[in-house]
């Protein structure tokens, strides 16, 4: 099944797609969707040196992005993960944000897929 610009795939998917979609209209919301997919790699590996080299203040300007852009889109779970990081980095928790970024990296996966699937780039495996 194509679930290209579908609602109900994304809804299913815990998108609080209504919200994003009322505000934005579809056509922006996919424009905003689609760049959020292709810069998402960039920041990922900026987030994950930034990590490698300690540097909390350069980690927390990178998931406090990630966390405004899936807020609006409606990615709620990666909007709260995030907030939570980047609340950790400030307070230089590093044992949290080491103890819980596996979980971070792989709620930002499923949002990819999801996004590239209701993109039509990738389909329903």
């Amino acid at each position: 099944m194509d679930y290209t610009h579908n609602r109900e795939f994304l809804k299913v998917n815990g998108v609080d797609v209504e919200n994003s979609l009322d505000s934005f209209g579809e056509d922006t919301y996919i424009e905003i969707l689609t760049i959020f997919v292709n810069d998402i790699n960039d920041r990922l590996n900026k987030m994950n040196e930034s990590l490698n080299n300690n540097n909390l203040k350069d980690y927390a300007t990178y998931v406090h992005a990630i966390k405004g852009e899936s807020g609006y889109l409606g990615f709620g779970e990666l909007a709260r993960q995030t907030l939570e990081h980047q609340l950790k980095a400030e307070s230089q928790d590093l044992d949290f944000i080491k103890n819980n970024y596996q979980a971070l990296l792989n709620e930002i996966a499923r949002v990819i897929k999801v996004s590239k699937i209701y993109l039509g780039q990738e389909k329903l495996n």
